[in-house]
């Protein structure tokens, strides 16, 4: 299992958990719904399927997921119109290499620009994202990642 399929499953579960513990859900009663709607008696052995249907039925009886006001992934900014295919570029390359944050590009700006790096690579000029990606272009060669 990669580990973005694993991540998935486990936010997958943690909602189910959460949901239960929201609707009061008592032992028996979360029992019946997991075997109903997923085929199985744990939220650990439902499938991606399953999961996906054992969600979708605790929506209709009323959860609703919210998200913390102070959560963890500060939302990134969406990048101006003439920006947005280096931008998508550079997120590809990261994913190449086994999946990098964005994070990871703000770092190789910030080191690049010096002082004059914006908070975010999204922010960077066009000329800047272009050395970004041929930076982490030598580091996909580097490591044998993809390229394509």
């Amino acid at each position: 299992m990669s580990k973005l399929a694993r991540d998935n499953r486990n936010r997958e579960i943690t909602i189910i958990q959460i949901a239960r513990r929201q609707l009061g859900l008592s032992g028996p009663q979360y029992s019946a719904i997991l075997v109903e709607q997923g085929g199985e008696e744990s939220s650990r052995d439902l499938d991606a399927a399953g999961r996906t249907r054992v969600i979708a039925h605790l929506v209709t009886l009323g959860f609703k997921l919210q998200r913390t006001p102070g959560s963890k992934r500060p939302r990134r900014p969406e990048p101006a119109e003439d920006r947005k295919p280096l931008v998508r570029r550079i997120r590809a390359q990261l994913i190449s290499l086994d999946h990098k944050p964005d994070e990871y590009a703000d770092g190789i700006a910030k080191q690049m620009l010096g002082d004059h790096a914006p908070q975010f690579f999204e922010w960077c000029e066009a000329r800047d994202l272009y050395k970004i990606s041929q930076a982490l272009g030598t580091e996909q060669i580097r490591k044998g990642a993809a390229t394509k």
